[in-house]
């Protein structure tokens, strides 16, 4: 299956030598690091990354701006952005270009992990590569063994990750796929599915309660815990009445 591909804008090689670490340890493939904004507009053209993590900080963060903004406009690659700085004026120059994210360092790997998955979510689809989607209808095709067994999109009820496997449960059976859940979530019809949890995808439709005291759902007999990333936008996507 293939990975989330990654490029990282950073001049300072230290902070890009420990991002590499991060995104290689959550398992994306990092395409490479531009220590500025022409090579990074390079590497784009060269690699046609999925997203892109931009640090910047004060003495370059202009030509950064105009570099997210060429992005944007251009390839529609969500960008996520990574700064030790608090200063309003760049948070405000930087939102005009719609990130996706906008970190403030030191940050945690799992912080890290859900903005790059909302990130991919919520972008454009470009290219629907490992699972294959049938030409007709609502289904995938998962391979298992030396067969491709038809999943209808109406039957999953939840994705499961662990490591780099994802589990895609259907009220049938459990069906074990070798992928990143940033590049199952791509795959997902939007509208039908929400990421409630770093590990858990779910069907809306399949959510039978929302406890908002212990932030959990259920699902059947399954009971899938709400992560505070996550909770909001949850529960500003259910139709329920107070």
């Amino acid at each position: 299956m293939s990975s989330i591909k990654i490029l990282a804008v950073d001049d300072d090689l230290s902070n890009a030598e420990s991002l590499e670490l991060v995104i290689r340890e959550l398992g994306y493939e990092l395409v490479g690091i531009a220590d500025n904004a022409l090579a990074a507009l390079q590497m784009l053209n060269s690699s046609a990354p999925d997203l892109v993590i931009m640090d910047i900080e004060i003495d370059d963060y202009t030509s950064r701006i105009e570099l997210a903004s060429t992005i944007n406009s251009a390839m529609g690659i969500p960008i996520i952005y990574v700064t030790a700085s608090k200063d309003l004026d760049m948070f405000e120059k930087a939102k005009l270009t719609r990130p996706k994210a906008y970190i403030i360092k030191p940050y945690d790997t799992r912080s890290l992990q859900a903005a790059i998955e909302l990130a991919i979510f919520n972008a454009p689809v470009k290219n629907a590569t490992g699972l294959q989607r049938a030409e007709m209808g609502d289904t995938f095709y998962i391979k298992d063994s030396d067969r491709l067994v038809k999943v209808r999109l109406r039957d999953i009820e939840l994705v499961e990750v662990d490591n780099r496997y994802c589990f895609i449960d259907t009220a049938q059976k459990r069906h074990t796929v070798h992928t990143h859940l940033a590049d199952l979530l791509a795959k997902l019809p939007r509208e039908d599915f929400i990421q409630v949890h770093l590990s858990y995808v779910v069907r809306k439709s399949a959510i039978e309660e929302v406890n908002i005291g212990n932030h959990t759902i259920r699902i059947r007999d399954k009971i899938i815990p709400i992560g505070k990333a996550y909770e909001e936008r949850l529960l500003t996507t259910l139709n329920f009445l107070t």
